[in-house]
């Protein structure tokens, strides 16, 4: 059902050949897998309400702008991952509240379309609140 929904969410897993996932042992990729509510590792999601909570979505490429992902025209949509179905439907973009990252490097959400004004990083392995960016998140990328 969650890889389901992240496809619905924007194809996010169909980029899975850009090369951002990790090799690591059963313990470590359960450990890691268990921060984004049980998605693959390598992704960095967000979410609609603080602690991890409501709709919400991954990715494992960087985000120039949430109004219009991918270059597609169309925003990227929260998704329901049994989370609670707060801002399921409604657009990524300045609407998170609450992080997880599951990748090997830090994920960094900005203020602005492509990676500019305040911004909160987000360190490899852990989750956390959305401070600089709360509800006013329009880009992402890798560190």
């Amino acid at each position: 059902m969650r890889i389901r929904s992240l496809l619905v969410a924007g194809g996010v897993l169909a980029a899975g050949t850009m090369g951002v996932f990790t090799t690591a042992t059963s313990a470590q990729a359960a450990s890691r897998s268990s921060i984004c509510g049980g998605i693959l590792e390598g992704m960095y999601c967000l979410y609609y309400n603080s602690g991890q909570k409501g709709g919400a979505t991954g990715v494992a490429q960087n985000v120039p702008n949430w109004g219009n992902y991918n270059g597609t025209g169309l925003p990227m949509n929260f998704a329901d991952w049994g989370l609670g179905t707060a801002g399921v439907g409604q657009s990524v973009k300045n609407n998170a509240a609450s992080w997880a990252n599951t990748a090997n490097k830090s994920g960094v959400s900005y203020f602005n379309s492509n990676y500019g004004g305040a911004y909160d990083v987000g360190a490899p392995n852990s989750k956390g609140q959305l401070v600089n960016t709360y509800n006013e998140n329009a880009s992402f990328r890798f560190r």
